[in-house]
């Protein structure tokens, strides 16, 4: 049965209308900070619906409660206790764009609603206000979500994937299945000079659109369209996806379902990269993909990017790195996946060999200069952030320029503060003797390497003082290595480890 609140998509009224609409907002002190402190939660997005066993604000005290029970637990508010609340004209101003409509029942007077209910959901969040399709009606809490459901911009996977997109200054930037718009709109209002979004969905267009007036932001452009269709003979500088990636025999949900592999979208939004993506322009992507037997997601990526790979720097941020058997254990546990759908996984991991699923983020980053491509992955650690990445991709395409040999040997590296080093004893001729000796960080990247005993003592000699050139020389002098060991392979250990947050 479908939901019959679904069928009046917001209004896309005029500029006077959207204004009156933010006026309403505004003046009830509709935002992240207002009803994160009415709610007393940390964020929005662990917002808790009432249904869903909120134990605060559930009196209807003010305005925000008001606005709170319609917008974001999607319950009904009566007439008579709406109006007095609200400002004068709100519920008319809301009316107007299709954001509430009359509740279903019998009315207290001919033409007079009992009651009202929202037709969406409006998130306040990331300075902006952003609607999106609401959950099923209360009394149909069990329908299924349509297939082209536009789906709340809060999750914590999506907070993720804004956090990880850089605010500096681009010209263009478009956005792969842009969904309810909120990363081009974030973009358009802080640091592009044009934002556009593009989805398959036209109501994920729709409701784009709707968030841009809603919000008052001019330089952003939402089209329909199968991946760069709707853009056809344009190039930007920046692109980024959060691209569906659950593998599906057949797509249910538009928002999340990815294909056979749950890859195809993310692999089609790679292949464009060469035609769309500006020499100097930059990629960034959020999903899940896979580790296989004989190819790593890296190695697949390079595939996709065709005669091009060489004119990429690729930077892998793994947030978690689980086996198949962990994954489908542990959404078995959580129950709230169909059997045949886990079934599915099941089969499909075992088929393409999986060893390992990736989940986190993706950095492609074109370059015109004559040197080789950068190539890393990385464990998300205490306090990273996307600075961290980005000095990453600066780090490892100077440092591994042929050129830079001089340089590096220069430098003169220290132990970060954070690091530890493990040594391991066991019995050698009657005797204790250290054996194993295990380096590890967890900030800003989770690094833990074993190394041999000549590494640990060089990096435990790294007080910021001596210079790379010195610690080989005194590692030959004491025997450490050989006299003839290589300059250049020295230099990519310290590479290694500075990469990995060992050293500084």
């Amino acid at each position: 049965m479908a939901d019959p609140l679904r069928k009046m998509l917001p209004r896309l009224g005029t500029d006077e209308e959207f204004a009156a609409v933010r006026r309403v907002l505004n003046s009830c002190g509709y935002d992240e900070r207002g009803v994160i402190g009415r709610l007393e939660i940390e964020e929005i997005a662990r917002f808790k619906s009432i249904r869903q066993g909120r134990r605060t604000a559930l009196d209807i005290q003010g305005p925000i409660d008001i606005l709170i029970r319609l917008f974001l637990d999607g319950e009904m508010v009566p007439d008579s206790v709406a109006r007095p609340l609200l400002p004068e004209g709100a519920i008319d101003s809301l009316a107007a764009l299709n954001l509430v409509a009359p509740a279903p029942g019998v009315t207290p007077a001919p033409g007079a609603p009992a009651g009202w209910l929202s037709t969406v959901l409006i998130y306040p969040g990331f300075g902006l206000w952003m609607t999106s399709d609401r959950a099923p009606d209360p009394n149909l809490s069990n329908a299924p979500l349509a297939p082209d459901a536009v789906y709340p911009a809060v999750i914590e996977n999506t907070r993720e994937f804004i956090a990880a997109l850089p605010e500096t200054p681009c010209e263009a930037l478009l956005d792969i299945g842009t969904g309810s718009g909120i990363a081009a709109l974030l973009a358009a209002s802080r640091y592009a000079r044009h934002a556009w979004g593009a989805d398959i969905a036209p109501r994920a267009v729709h409701f784009a659109e709707f968030n841009r007036k809603l919000n008052g932001i001019a330089n952003a452009s939402f089209v329909d369209g199968d991946m760069y269709a709707p853009v056809e003979g344009m190039t930007f500088d920046r692109i980024v996806a959060h691209p569906p990636y659950v593998p599906a025999a057949k797509t249910r949900l538009i928002y999340r379902d990815g294909g056979e592999d749950g890859e195809q979208i993310l692999r089609r939004a790679i292949e464009g990269l060469p035609r769309f993506l500006k020499p100097g322009g930059s990629f960034r992507a959020m999903a899940m993909a896979a580790d296989c037997e004989g190819e790593t997601f890296e190695e697949r990526i390079r595939k996709w990017l065709g005669a091009s790979e060489a004119g990429f720097d690729l930077v892998l941020v793994s947030h978690w790195l689980r086996e198949p058997a962990q994954f489908i254990a542990n959404t078995r546990a959580h129950g709230d996946v169909p059997a045949d759908e886990v079934r599915y996984l099941e089969e499909l991991w075992k088929r393409r060999r999986v060893q390992f699923l990736f989940h986190g983020r993706i950095l492609l980053r074109r370059f015109a200069e004559a040197r080789p491509a950068v190539t890393a992955r990385v464990q998300k650690g205490n306090g990273m952030t996307r600075e961290h990445i980005e000095w990453l991709v600066d780090w490892e395409a100077r440092a591994r320029n042929r050129g830079s040999l001089e340089w590096l040997m220069g430098l003169r590296p220290s132990i970060a503060p954070q690091c530890r080093l493990v040594v391991q004893h066991s019995v050698h001729e009657g005797r204790f003797a250290a054996r194993d000796f295990a380096l590890s960080c967890p900030s800003p990247f989770d690094s833990d390497c074993r190394v041999e005993p000549w590494l640990a003592a060089v990096i435990s000699g790294c007080d910021g003082h001596k210079t790379v050139l010195d610690h080989l020389e005194e590692a030959r002098r004491t025997g450490q290595l050989a006299a003839d060991y290589r300059a250049e392979d020295f230099a990519a250990i310290i590479v290694a480890m500075v990469s990995s947050g060992i050293l500084k």
